[in-house]
């Protein structure tokens, strides 16, 4: 098994997302945030694995309004 280590920067918004997401304190440690990450990638690996033996469906060209009017509000809150 070949095995790859990657360096990623994320923003302070999508920390607290993922805080929020995990019910993590502000404050977890760097280790914690990276598990979280990790589990994020392989449930959607398993999605998309999934999802590539169902049928396709099309998606919406519209944006979603309440997922942006959320993502503009939490912002405003963290300034």
């Amino acid at each position: 098994m070949n095995y790859e280590s990657r360096r990623v920067t994320i923003s302070f918004l999508a920390v607290s997302e993922l805080c929020e997401l995990f019910n993590l304190p502000q404050d977890v440690p760097t280790q914690a945030i990276s598990s979280c990450i990790e589990k994020l990638v392989f449930q959607q690996r398993n999605v998309q694995s999934a999802s590539k033996t169902e049928t396709v469906q099309v998606q919406s060209k519209e944006p979603n309004k309440s997922a942006l009017s959320a993502m503009v509000s939490s912002f405003k809150g963290a300034a």
